[in-house]
């Protein structure tokens, strides 16, 4: 198994229990003492966990941190119920923006109802989705983020302003008092850029994200940037999907 893979499970495990020993942890996933040791090591180097004596234990900086396996997998309900509402704003022949939050990657599904769309990601697991689907899509290119699963940087910033979009649907970790935040200021510089090249902006936001605050600012709520958000009910063309 990638170490990557790996240390995922080991916070995830930690994010249910907040401690545990080298043993447990062992016991837990399979793996031997000395992989999971040095496992730890490298979280803890990322700031993602404090050793503790015999085993591990989450630091308040992981909340910020969380990677993309572990969000993927909260919300889903919710996620998937914002994406089916975000879809009703899509028209044939759209070119749509898509950044590399866990929330877009339930959008695919939706997009098969459409024609002649063009999708531009820096998530290069939505991108291979999409292509399973037969949409065609644009990978952005750049700099990866490991633990997010993101491309980021300079270059992947030139090639979304090269391009103008219909609209961009896009997420980040917080919501307080109409401004968005997140925690990566690679990720937010690249929400950014969506947002300055989209005719129309979506902001997809469960419940857990509301009066939260990080970092970096990367834009407010306004007339150009609508909320989409898991309350009121489905459209009706889109109940059997969920």
């Amino acid at each position: 198994m990638l170490p990557l893979q790996r240390q995922h499970d080991i916070l995830r495990l930690l994010e249910e229990r907040k401690e545990m020993t080298v043993k447990e942890l062992c016991a837990a996933l399979y793996y031997s003492p000395a992989t999971v040791r040095r496992d730890l090591t490298e979280l803890e180097a990322k700031g993602l966990l404090k050793r503790s004596f015999g085993g591990a234990v989450l630091t308040e900086r992981y909340t910020e941190q969380l990677p993309l396996a572990i969000r993927a997998a909260k919300h889903i309900a919710a996620k998937k119920h914002i994406c089916a509402k975000a879809a009703e704003w899509i028209c044939d022949g759209d070119t749509l923006f898509l950044d590399a939050s866990s929330t877009t990657y339930f959008l695919a599904p939706y997009l098969k109802a459409f024609s002649e769309l063009t999708v531009i990601t820096n998530n290069p697991h939505l991108s291979v989705a999409l292509s399973e689907l037969k949409i065609h899509n644009l990978c952005t290119g750049g700099e990866m983020l490991n633990d997010s699963i993101a491309l980021v940087g300079s270059d992947t910033q030139r090639f979304l302003r090269g391009i103008r979009a219909h609209k961009c649907f896009f997420s980040a970790r917080g919501l307080c008092d109409g401004e968005i935040s997140d925690s990566s200021k690679e990720e937010r510089d690249v929400k950014i850029a969506m947002l300055e090249r989209a005719e129309q902006s979506f902001f997809l936001c469960d419940s857990s994200k509301e009066n939260l605050r990080f970092p970096y600012t990367v834009a407010a709520l306004s007339e150009r940037i609508r909320r989409i958000d898991e309350s009121g009910p489905l459209p009706a063309r889109q109940r059997s999907l969920t």
